[in-house]
């Protein structure tokens, strides 16, 4: 993909040597295909264009990545220099927003993830919600450490601004710290309580799982969070293990989840005892049918 340019770094250089298949667009484009085969697919549309889609789905380049004395991480577009300090997470694109990488994928994959949200370096200046998020859909984010960025950031009005936290990229030593907080609301940062959704909540990849990021987390529960498939999940956290869990279904699709307890097996009831208590065991996630407007109990086997 010639020319791309990677989000609020290197702009255009000669010879396009840092504008070429920028790891943003080629998770997204990766999201947007997919999405374009599966609407052509339900929707019976487009059959004789789908196999040509395909291929180009198929082909799309590899994420850029580098060798670094941690193991290989991504980078944001090829030839960049490992270890530079960005404004935004663009080296875990696939994670976020690419939903291409997450805790469902291959482990030689997510290890590349794991590695690269491991050793970023971010300048402060738009990553308050951007890269907690991430963490905690690699199931990495420690929560005494997002707190303690939300202190640092806190307006007395109770908005979450940016403050910046390194030098080195488009800072330096002599940047004001402090300059953005006086420069209005920045909107990014208005979904902070996603972060907290995504510790207690994952579905984006058509599989629910319950409490995916528990560091620091302390007891929890939510009611009605919304997850892929039209469902409304709830569910309690402890400390120590997961209990009240159920599913509301609204449009009768199947449901899966991880079963967040050991043996991969679960027993499944609907809440108004109609339906036989059943056990359901089906590799890494378990799968029911659902009927609209039904709930679900779901318990360990």
């Amino acid at each position: 993909m010639i020319p791309t340019v990677s989000p609020e770094n290197w702009g255009c250089t000669v010879d396009f040597r840092l504008n070429q298949d920028c790891i943003m667009d080629l998770a997204l484009i990766d999201f947007l295909m997919q999405a374009v085969l599966e609407a052509s697919q339900i929707l019976n549309q487009d059959a004789g264009e789908r196999a040509e889609w395909a291929k180009i789905h198929a082909h799309l380049a590899d994420y850029p990545k580098t060798n670094t004395a941690q193991g290989e991480v991504w980078l944001d577009v090829p030839n960049a220099p490992a270890g530079w300090i960005y404004n935004i997470p663009v080296t875990l694109a696939p994670v976020f927003p690419g939903d291409r990488v997450g805790l469902d994928s291959p482990k030689s994959v997510l290890d590349v993830a794991l590695r690269t949200a491991r050793i970023i370096r971010l300048e402060g200046g738009n990553d308050i919600v951007y890269q907690p998020l991430i963490r905690a859909r690699l199931g990495i984010l420690d929560l005494a450490w997002f707190k303690q960025q939300v202190r640092y950031c806190l307006m007395p009005n109770g908005i979450v601004q940016d403050r910046v936290r390194q030098t080195g990229g488009r800072y330096k030593d002599s940047t004001d710290f402090d300059f953005m907080m006086r420069m209005g609301v920045w909107t990014e940062n208005l979904s902070l309580p996603a972060v907290m959704n995504e510790c207690l909540l994952q579905s984006y990849s058509g599989v629910i799982r319950l409490f995916p990021n528990t560091t620091n987390l302390g007891p929890a529960q939510f009611r009605h969070l919304r997850a892929t498939g039209a469902f409304l999940v709830s569910a309690a956290w402890d400390g120590r293990q997961v209990s009240g869990v159920e599913i509301l279904s609204e449009r009768g699709r199947r449901a899966r989840i991880v079963p967040p307890w050991p043996g991969n097996a679960v027993r499944v009831s609907r809440t108004d005892g109609s339906l036989p208590i059943t056990v359901y065991k089906n590799g890494e996630f378990v799968e029911f049918g659902t009927q609209a407007g039904n709930r679900y109990r779901i318990y360990p086997s």
